[in-house]
């Protein structure tokens, strides 16, 4: 600790400064203009440097939310069927997972990539319908056929729980018109005529 931090803050030297970790990085204007690459949208110049750098499209930073749609791998996965290795070649931006902070962060891919993927793969969207009803069938029939085995075997259990019960015969004690069974505790009323 050193006198100046007022022994709050433990010295070190690695530490870097918040300027130094948030850098900006625009794209630089070059002259003449007309050499410059414009948003395929609007032709303006300020590029998102964020796009640029990952997807490397030109595209500015208001055509980037109006124009651009991004779709998670996991909706990519159960909406268009693609598989992981489908993404392997596709390049996406990270994000923290909204739901809980500590989980992996989402992973944002091109729709228009995606789309691309999954009709070279299926062909048309009607197709990924057809592929999704018949999982869906598969599954229920996979669902109802573990139903019935769990039923079958609790009829089983039970019919063999049935038939352990071993039978006894009474053997009534007491006196008096209430009579109790020594073994099972059953009473018998007797009327005396």
């Amino acid at each position: 600790m050193s006198e100046n931090e007022n022994g709050f803050f433990p010295e070190n030297k690695n530490d870097v400064s918040l300027e130094e970790t948030v850098k900006i990085e625009d794209v630089p204007l070059i002259l003449p203009l007309s050499d410059l690459n414009t948003c395929k949208y609007c032709s303006s110049l300020p590029l998102d440097p964020e796009i640029l750098k990952i997807f490397g499209l030109n595209i500015c930073k208001q055509c980037r939310y109006t124009k651009l749609k991004f779709v998670t791998k996991t909706t990519a996965n159960r909406e268009y069927l693609l598989s992981n290795e489908d993404f392997k070649d596709l390049h996406y931006i990270s994000r923290p997972n909204p739901h809980k902070g500590t989980w992996h962060d989402m992973q944002l891919y091109l729709l228009d990539e995606i789309l691309e993927i999954a009709f070279k793969k299926y062909e048309t969207l009607e197709k990924i319908e057809e592929v999704k009803q018949e999982r869906d069938e598969k599954n229920k029939k996979r669902k109802i056929k573990k139903l019935k085995t769990k039923i079958r075997e609790l009829k089983r259990r039970t019919i063999v729980k049935q038939s352990q019960q071993v039978k006894h015969t009474h053997v009534f004690s007491g006196e008096g018109c209430v009579k109790q069974c020594d073994i099972c505790g059953m009473e018998v009323e007797q009327e005396e005529l």
